[in-house]
């Protein structure tokens, strides 16, 4: 049996993800890493399966009219998309950089100083943008600030889940994921004109991210949970 046809699947952004979860909308799913701290009295990881990079990610970015150092008092916009990427910024900003700006806005602002987006919009956006001068790889701030992996997300599931589903999940899981690595090329040929990238630089970039979660983006997980508490972000 097809394990995808034993449960509804549904596409979400990262942040309606994570809202969902919260309402108790989904069983299981690919948890923004902030929406899984705050909901571990309800869902428990699936294996080791997620989405981390180790270096930069090139679809997390802040597009700014200044150098990063010179955002101190600035007004950010943040995408309605994301949850953990927006906690990251936050963190580089204010624990990095040491700087404190005016306002974190969400949804894009043509005023705003700089403007974090992710996934297809920072993608788009990138390869279009002209009002923005400076484009910075967060997840490459956060390479070289704290030198392990930046971890965006884990699959997680339910507590209260049947054992024989949890199990299912994570078996299919392990099926998709090892068919999907190998015909990376196949399935950046057939996105790649929605993405408005080329299929050679998605193959690439689909190739970047790691999908199952080793012994240092596991130490990625920790550090970004202590820094979430010091700052009271949790």
């Amino acid at each position: 049996m097809n394990w995808e046809r034993r449960f509804e699947v549904a596409e979400h952004t990262p942040r309606q993800l994570g809202e969902e979860a919260v309402s108790g909308g989904v069983a299981a799913g690919l948890l923004p890493l902030v929406d899984y701290f705050r909901l571990q009295d309800r869902f428990e990881r699936l294996g080791r399966f997620g989405i981390a990079v180790r270096g930069r990610a090139q679809s997390v970015m802040l597009f700014s009219r200044r150098p990063i150092r010179q955002l101190d008092g600035a007004v950010i916009a943040v995408t309605q998309e994301t949850s953990t990427s927006a906690v990251l910024l936050r963190l580089l900003l204010e624990r990095y950089h040491h700087l404190s700006p005016a306002e974190y806005r969400r949804g894009q602002d043509a005023s705003a100083d700089a403007l974090l987006l992710i996934g297809d919009e920072a993608l788009r956006f990138q390869r279009a943008n002209t009002s923005y001068p400076f484009e910075v790889d967060v997840a490459f701030e956060w390479w070289l600030w704290q030198h392990v992996p930046c971890v965006f997300a884990v699959w997680a599931v339910r507590k209260d889940a049947a054992a024989q589903d949890k199990q299912q999940i994570e078996a299919g899981l392990a099926r998709s994921l090892a068919m999907n690595l190998g015909q990376l090329g196949a399935i950046a040929q057939e996105h790649a004109v929605a993405f408005g990238v080329p299929a050679q630089d998605l193959e690439r970039y689909l190739a970047n991210f790691v999908y199952r979660l080793g012994p240092s983006e596991e130490e990625g997980i920790q550090r970004f949970r202590a820094l979430m508490d010091e700052s009271h972000l949790l």
